[in-house]
């Protein structure tokens, strides 16, 4: 035998006694032991299960009963790109090239340099001299505002379609097309792109980088999928998000008072009643922070943003409104997925330990032996609808996401809703 082989069958035969006091703790589980545990994972586990089957039914549904789509050309809609920039000095280029290489004709480029300090505005400029593009300097308002800028690109376009992205994303070339396809069909009046990560900022690759691919990925297959098929479709991606002219100036355009201007824009549109649509098939690449800090930071942003932007529209739920049925269960469904279960997690979790003091790796490890099959079922479903199907390439991520990654973004979370409830307020 071997000497190497030894200490490896030392090391498994010490593994035994473990699982069977594994098995015999989960023998010995009260009801309601069993119940504090599940609670931790049940719902996510029920929406999961399901989603293959009702995201396939609705695909099916598409297909037998497709979108009345007109003929882009008899259609003649101009999109008017609007791309504000704040230091977007080492990446604007690419977005405006990304732009002009796009293969819908019938479109003009909008760039807003915001504040900028550094050369987002000589690099755009030499596009502007040759007639490619239109190219504003806001000096006026607030630094770095996202929703300022765009408010004040808007005044430049001339599009039937606002679109606005990222001063560091790039569309692919069919991206315009796709969005003039369906705002052929009249009662669409906002379009939610499918935004994936390109790489890090300075195109830095690590593992972060590539945990929020994979969390994009997720994020747009199967959770706009499933928000599009219940018509609870309420946020529209800041970095790729289309309107028709008329509906964002029946709102008044962006709001300044959130740091999330644009899951604040679509609940507004869905107040009007109007109807906003995923299109699986438009794509940009967008750069994501490189580093933990960053992303810390605008985890925080985000998180911080959605919270006052539901408080500010709490009357969708106060029964003091008229709004539509499924929009108020929306709303309802994001403050119970988002907030309300979270809080249910952290008191599990001190269940957990204050029950299982001396055992407590064990419901932790059925725990995340429950999120594992869950993660696995969701990956797969996600890359099965992808217009990409390499990537299912990113399963091998699944133990990290649950074991770090998820946490992680848990408790940025928890301090964010913290700072909300404070009125702390966070800067962009």
């Amino acid at each position: 035998m071997p000497t190497s082989f030894v200490p490896l069958l030392i090391q498994s035969l010490s593994i035994f006694p473990f699982v069977q006091d594994y098995l015999t703790w989960i023998q010995n589980l009260t009801f309601w032991q069993f119940i504090g545990i599940i609670s931790f994972v049940l719902v996510d586990l029920l929406r999961n299960v399901g989603k293959p089957v009702v995201l396939s039914v609705h695909h099916l549904f598409r297909k037998i009963h497709p979108l009345p789509f007109q003929s882009i050309e008899s259609a003649q809609i101009k999109i008017s790109v609007l791309v504000p920039a704040h230091n977007e000095g080492v990446a604007i280029r690419k977005t405006i090239e990304s732009l002009l290489e796009s293969t819908y004709p019938n479109k003009e480029i909008i760039v807003i340099d915001d504040h900028s300090t550094d050369d987002t505005f000589q690099q755009a400029y030499p596009y502007y001299k040759s007639g490619k593009i239109k190219l504003v300097k806001r000096t006026e308002g607030s630094k770095g505002s996202k929703s300022g800028a765009s408010n004040f690109g808007a005044v430049f376009a001339s599009g039937d379609i606002i679109l606005v992205m990222d001063g560091d994303t790039l569309m692919e070339r069919n991206a315009l097309s796709e969005v003039a396809k369906y705002m052929t069909v009249q009662d669409i009046v906002a379009i939610a792109g499918n935004v994936r990560i390109l790489s890090g900022d300075n195109e830095v690759e690590n593992l972060l980088t590539k945990c929020q691919s994979y969390e994009y990925l997720i994020a747009f297959e199967l959770g706009r999928r499933i928000r599009l098929m219940m018509k609870i479709l309420v946020i529209i991606p800041g970095a790729f998000g289309a309107f028709r002219k008329g509906i964002i100036r029946k709102v008044g355009f962006f709001d300044k008072d959130t740091i999330t201007e644009d899951f604040d824009l679509g609940v507004k549109i869905f107040k009007t009643k109007g109807r906003v649509e995923f299109i699986p098939g438009a794509i940009s690449q967008t750069y994501c922070p490189n580093n933990w800090r960053e992303w810390i930071a605008q985890r925080v942003r985000w998180s911080h943003g959605q919270f006052t932007t539901l408080l500010k529209h709490k009357d969708a739920v106060t029964g003091r409104t008229n709004y539509p049925l499924l929009f108020i269960l929306g709303i309802i469904d994001m403050m119970f997925m988002d907030i309300v279960l979270l809080m249910i997690r952290m008191i599990s979790l001190l269940y957990m330990i204050l029950v299982f003091q001396n055992t407590i790796i064990y419901p932790m490890i059925f725990i995340m032996m429950i999120y594992f099959v869950n993660e696995i079922i969701v990956i797969i479903t996600a890359a099965l609808f992808s217009p990409n199907k390499s990537d299912l390439k990113y399963i091998y991520l699944a133990p990290i996401m649950i074991l770090m990654y998820r946490p992680l973004y848990s408790c940025v979370r928890f301090y964010a809703y913290f700072m909300s409830m404070f009125k702390k307020e966070i800067k962009w």
